[in-house]
């Protein structure tokens, strides 16, 4: 009965995590690249516990290996795109990160065709449960060493991403990916070594690990994003509505976002591009000085000109702050002024 209460939790975890990925895939427009790897880990993850739930439900020994070769699949998907995620936030270079995602992607089809196939294991029916017992050959070697590898490469990734971090709130989420996945190593402990527990129920500790590590990642992704320059961190009616300009710098003075009024009076043509010296005539020595108080948290008044019509204005700059109390984004609302009047005021 046990096996049954296992393989019921696998398959929920599946469902689960699908509707998970999903619905930050609908929902979270705003997310970049990382919604489309959420959406891909959530469907790795539902590879992973769907296929070897259904194993364990299946009584056929026969066609055991069908649902296990998907949740096979599902385990070198998933790390495969974890490597490939991790290049894309270390900004590898297209061709680095192609040689890299292909040497590992040729790994897991040998992978595949090795552990996968029918024979590479032995399939038992046990009461309520179907498990299967690893023969400790070569395909069995094959698989953990590919295992061992990727998990170092990503733990190597991950380090460099984190030294590249330059803040403690995206330090703290870089640590917390990593740390997800020492929970692979240990899960797949188990197996490795046959222990008793192992045995019987050998597909339920990694498929497991797998859920905790893609859950883990979801709510670290969700909680980063809350403190991420986007619409959801202003109200929009507000912002999109006012005739004042409002633009959100990152603080190395990237503009991240940026109202209407913003577009057409700062004249911004490629949002994308858009930076603070680029908007303005600051010279280089009050930019480095504005982006130095905003990172210690210090706000800051400039007089200067829009670039693009060297129309005299004001920027007031706020700085937002984290959950851990570090800045993360400077809110600069442009005041512009009126020559004609200005000039009737002091004569």
């Amino acid at each position: 009965m046990l096996g049954i209460v296992l393989n019921l939790i696998l398959i929920s975890l599946a469902v689960l995590a699908l509707a998970a990925g999903t619905s930050f895939y609908v929902l979270e427009k705003e997310a970049g690249f990382v919604r489309g790897y959420t959406h891909l880990f959530s469907i790795a993850v539902f590879f992973i516990c769907a296929g070897y739930g259904i194993m364990g439900f299946l009584p056929y020994v026969k066609y055991a290996f069908i649902p296990r070769l998907v949740g096979l699949y599902g385990i070198d998907v998933f790390l495969l795109m974890e490597l490939s995620f991790l290049t894309m936030e270390l900004k590898r270079k297209p061709g680095i990160r192609g040689v890299i995602i292909g040497i590992f992607a040729l790994y897991v089809l040998l992978d595949l065709l090795i552990f996968g196939r029918p024979s590479a294991l032995n399939y038992v029916r046990y009461d309520f449960h179907t498990a299967y017992e690893n023969k400790m050959t070569g395909a069995f070697f094959f698989h953990y060493s590919f295992i061992i590898v990727i998990c170092l490469v990503l733990l190597y990734h991950g380090i460099k991403w984190y030294k590249s971090q330059k803040n403690k709130r995206d330090r703290i989420f870089v640590v917390e990916i990593i740390l997800a996945n020492f929970v692979l190593l240990f899960a797949a402990l188990p197996d490795m070594f046959n222990l008793p527990f192992a045995k019987k129920y050998p597909a339920f500790f990694y498929s497991l690990a797998f859920s905790i590590v893609y859950f883990s990642y979801w709510m670290a992704i969700r909680y980063h994003m809350t403190f991420t320059p986007t619409v959801k961190n202003v109200s929009q009616e507000i912002f999109y509505s006012i005739d004042v300009p409002v633009l959100i710098f990152d603080l190395e003075g990237a503009v991240s976002l940026f109202n209407p009024a913003a577009e057409e009076k700062c004249a911004i043509k490629d949002g994308r591009k858009a930076t603070i010296r680029s908007l303005f005539t600051l010279t280089d020595v009050e930019t480095l000085r504005l982006l130095s108080k905003a990172r210690r948290g210090i706000s800051e008044k400039l007089e200067t000109k829009i670039k693009s019509n060297q129309k005299p204005c004001s920027i007031h700059c706020t700085i937002r702050m984290d959950y851990t109390g570090e800045p993360f984004c400077i809110i600069g609302t442009v005041l512009m002024k009126d020559i004609q009047n200005s000039e009737e005021t002091e004569k």
